[in-house]
């Protein structure tokens, strides 16, 4: 990969890594919100319960993401970035421009993918 299109996915990683830092404090602010509303009823606290556990979940996720970005530009500054974690070879372009902070290559991460899928068992619809 060429130093410009390294130093292209670096900028993309960290508008990336701002942009879903400012989702996670929104969704921390609207859940913080939901808890100063007075709740008129038993059927409306269960709402807003439910409510914030949502907006809890969806801001857990954006911190892993800012997490993996993070590693992102830890790979692009050791020069490891192109390099899958499951199997050492180069991870394709088009899977890095689609997904810039991934680890691994689409075979590898299929793979991992299966695997816990198979390890949900048949609760998760899986023999």
């Amino acid at each position: 990969m060429t130093r410009e299109s390294l130093e292209s996915i670096r900028k993309r990683l960290l508008t990336l890594r701002e942009t879903r830092l400012q989702q996670c404090r929104r969704q921390n602010a609207d859940a913080a919100d939901l808890l100063d509303e007075g709740v008129a009823d038993v059927a409306d606290q269960g709402l807003t319960d439910s409510l914030k556990d949502c907006l809890h979940l969806l801001s857990d996720a954006g911190r892993e993401e800012i997490l993996a970005i993070d590693e992102a530009l830890e790979r692009l500054r050791d020069g490891s970035y192109e390099t899958c974690a499951g199997c050492g070879k180069k991870i394709g372009m088009a899977r890095l421009q689609a997904l810039p902070f991934t680890r691994m290559c689409l075979a590898c991460q299929q793979n991992t993918e299966q695997q816990l899928s198979t390890k949900a068992g048949p609760s998760k619809g899986q023999i």
